[in-house]
């Protein structure tokens, strides 16, 4: 199963690098850029391991740490990330990027 990332996830993932440059340092990015790497090898081995969505059960949500979030959905032969989610944005812009793409 090979893991797909969509137009939106990767330019919702460069978004928070380009947050995490201006605000943090590159340490920081480095080990977020880990964290992504991890998350994404355990949907690779287990594509169920995170909960589904409750707003819409066809994505399931999967957590980078604390402050990130991502959302994919899992087809036949392969995994696909939608969407990288800093958790404190507004609930309403989420529904809105996921719900009426």
């Amino acid at each position: 199963m090979k893991i797909v990332w969509t137009s939106l996830a990767s330019k919702s993932y460069n978004l928070i690098i380009d947050y995490l440059i201006q605000k943090w340092n590159l340490t920081i990015v480095k080990d977020f850029v880990l964290e992504v790497e991890k998350a994404m090898s355990l949907i690779y081995e287990n594509p169920e391991c995170f909960q589904r969505w409750e707003a819409n059960m066809q994505y399931r949500k999967g957590h980078v740490n604390e402050l990130v979030s991502f959302f994919y959905r899992v087809y036949e032969g392969e995994i696909v990330v939608h969407l990288f989610w800093g958790n404190y944005q507004s609930p309403k812009k989420l529904q809105k990027l996921l719900l009426n793409p």
